[in-house]
């Protein structure tokens, strides 16, 4: 266990001093989103939450294998979990100030939380019923880690590069974290944070959160959603043009 920085009612915080140049700007970005949780969870009362970072890889992968017992099912990738109920990820201690990756780490317990939150409260910590796409979709969009794609230029940039990269269009449903998840031929994030951002344009806000719990419909959208959201952000960008 790493050294306590920071404890208040809503979480409380093990962190290496080499992290504080992120732990010590992340505060208000944090409480921010635990009230706006609360609103999408319908919470009354909130459980103080512990967040568990490593300014070393080894000392972060070690750490999940000692709370899962096994030494086999972390991706290569992983650098963040929410074993146990509990933020627990891996940041560089040497990312540039205000470069998109050091905002995108400032947000990084935002995106865990939304695993945890969900997975208790909407999945009644039934693994089951997970459908990963849309957890980490999700996940990303509401964290706030890609709110700088906001910027219509940038996002355009983002999509296009997305879209470029994804040689294969896979079924969402399909893939799991592992190997299937991040390929040469597409990126599960990616994809997963664009679908997520293509229903949240294009369903009700009501519609938007009530898909939280309906896990049929999820699935359905998983068969056809990337094509989907091509056809709908290459449409809209059509349409600017026009406009110009």
């Amino acid at each position: 266990m790493e050294k306590l920085q920071y404890e208040c009612d809503e979480y409380k915080l093990y962190s290496p001093d080499s992290l504080k140049y992120i732990t010590d700007n992340m505060h208000d970005i944090l409480l921010n989103k635990i009230n706006q949780y609360k609103e999408i969870f319908k919470l009354e009362k909130w459980k103080q939450r512990q967040l568990n970072y490593f300014d070393d890889i080894d000392k972060f992968r070690n750490f999940i294998y000692e709370l899962r017992g096994e030494k086999e099912s972390l991706p290569k990738y992983a650098q963040g979990t929410y074993d146990k109920g509990m933020v627990n990820a891996y940041l560089d201690p040497n990312i540039i100030v205000g470069s998109p990756k050091y905002n995108k780490k400032l947000h990084t317990a935002n995106h865990e939380l939304f695993h945890i939150l969900y997975l208790e409260y909407i999945l009644k910590d039934d693994c089951s019923k997970r459908i990963v796409w849309y957890d980490e979709g999700m996940a990303q969009f509401l964290s706030g880690e890609y709110d700088v794609l906001n910027n219509e230029e940038i996002f355009n940039k983002f999509y296009e590069k997305v879209k470029n990269q994804t040689k294969i269009i896979p079924n969402l449903n399909d893939i799991d974290h592992g190997p299937l998840f991040e390929t040469d031929n597409y990126s599960g994030y990616n994809l997963s944070y664009l679908s997520i951002r293509y229903l949240n344009e294009t369903l009700s806000k009501e519609e938007f959160l009530s898909l939280m719990s309906d896990f049929d419909r999820i699935k359905e959208y998983g068969k056809h959603i990337i094509q989907d959201m091509f056809d709908y952000y290459d449409n809209k960008k059509e349409e600017h043009l026009k406009l110009k």
